[in-house]
């Protein structure tokens, strides 16, 4: 039996792509291994977000070859779909997939005539894509949790983002498609659902008639064995009024959201190209926060935007100070050749760009250590996952605020969701036990 093996870099959208690929894999007869140990096939799923992201990519195809000299290496996604001819040039590499092609590639493996061809790349052009042409959109392989991608795309040109070139324009999954996926998810025991897309509030504003996000939520609430389901990010223009009211009245949406600020800063923002102020932004946390107790919001912080001052930064950590938010993802600022950000002046250097980033990260912890403590001796519903924690080799599982949590128990609470009282709470765990 022939073996692949896949490595994944970036977004959840990126995960349940390879998810679906080495089902494919799977289903024409191949083995999937580690990709640690020798294959036929390395296939790796790329992300371009940052200048780290592309360096990746290139580190994992030069493992891949010293791991195997006789094997075949594929590039495949974001960085491919920005970056072909680069990506082709590499020595290690064999064949490269943007990401109209890539979930095509066991099938263009399987057949072996893809090799034969003098052409190593295959890519089209990302933004003559008009609608949601992936017909499988879920994964669930050795997990307790479903992805299921409802959107591909982005309208929105941000300034130092390259996912729009990435990724094309936003497309929409059918209802009906994804109702039916929904069910078949249930069908296959799965507890908890996750919506994902690179823009998920744009859902449905492309289909006919045109929709909205709220629409697809109050048709999943309808599913009869789901037991619950969280959102991918979510842009903070997009929380229209029906969305806030579906979301706080919905028996099965986990309170937990995803909504990036960026900075902190208006000026920041407006360079940006964001769409919001940060007055807008805090009283919709504010908002949600009220509405919805116990909920956990997380953000994305850029930190060293071009003309970032050191006022300006402090503003963002003030703001974030004051602001419900359990969890924050700090990036520095990274170049992106054909963005607007790419030719600003004043960019930040690298070493303040570093120090900034440590400074927001230790404000990132100590408020997610906050707001964690403030659950000692409460009660949470936790969806306990197939594999242990392979440190204290306890079981682990998700409560539906986000909240990771280890408790002692028996494989019998495996893919179920259950009680757990919050009895510690340490800098990067915390415990629980069943009552």
């Amino acid at each position: 039996m022939k073996k692949v093996a896949i490595y994944t870099l970036g977004c959840r959208a990126n995960q349940l792509e390879s998810s679906i690929i080495s089902d494919k894999f799977i289903g024409l007869g191949w083995k999937i291994v580690k990709f640690s140990e020798v294959a036929d096939i390395y296939v790796i799923n790329t992300c371009t977000v940052t200048g780290k992201s592309d360096n990746e990519s290139r580190y994992y195809a030069r493992k891949a070859r010293k791991t195997n000299p006789e094997a075949k290496i594929i590039l495949c996604g974001c960085y491919i779909q920005v970056s072909p001819e680069e990506a082709a040039q590499l020595d290690e590499v064999d064949l490269v997939m943007g990401n109209t092609e890539k979930l095509e590639i066991a099938e263009l493996i399987t057949d072996g005539k893809v090799f034969e061809q003098e052409n190593k790349i295959y890519v089209s052009d990302i933004m003559q894509q008009e609608k949601f042409r992936d017909k499988v959109v879920f994964s669930a392989s050795g997990r307790t949790r479903a992805n299921i991608k409802v959107q591909d795309g982005c309208n929105f040109r941000c300034s130092y983002c390259i996912v729009p070139y990435a990724r094309g324009k936003s497309r929409s999954n059918e209802l009906s498609n994804i109702i039916n996926q929904v069910n078949e998810i249930t069908k296959q025991g799965f507890q908890e659902l996750v919506l994902s897309g690179i823009h998920l509030g744009q859902w449905g504003l492309d289909l006919t008639p045109k929709t909205q996000l709220a629409d697809l939520i109050k048709e999943i609430e309808k599913a009869e064995n789901l037991k619950r389901f969280r959102l991918s990010s979510i842009d903070p223009m997009e929380f229209t009024d029906e969305l806030i009211e579906t979301i706080t009245n919905s028996e099965k949406f986990c309170r937990h959201l995803h909504i990036s600020l960026q900075s902190g800063n208006n000026a920041i923002l407006k360079a940006m190209k964001r769409r919001y102020s940060v007055e807008y932004y805090s009283e919709l946390i504010e908002k949600l926060d009220k509405n919805i107790p116990d909920i956990a919001i997380g953000s994305d912080i850029i930190v060293g935007f071009p003309g970032e001052t050191e006022e300006q930064f402090e503003d963002t950590c003030e703001n974030l100070e004051k602001l419900p938010i359990s969890y924050i993802h700090v990036f520095s600022y990274s170049k992106r050749k054909g963005t607007p950000a790419d030719l600003m002046e004043n960019q930040v250097p690298e070493n303040i760009k570093k120090e900034r980033n440590k400074r927001l990260t230790e404000l990132a912890k100590r408020k997610n250590l906050d707001f964690r403590k403030s659950f000692l001796e409460k009660d949470l519903e936790v969806l306990v996952e197939l594999a242990r924690d392979k440190k204290s080799g306890l079981l682990k599982g998700m409560t539906d605020n986000f909240i990771p949590v280890l408790v002692d128990g028996s494989d019998d609470f495996k893919n179920k969701i259950v009680s757990v009282r919050i009895k510690k709470v340490e800098a990067d765990n915390t415990f629980g036990e069943f009552f």
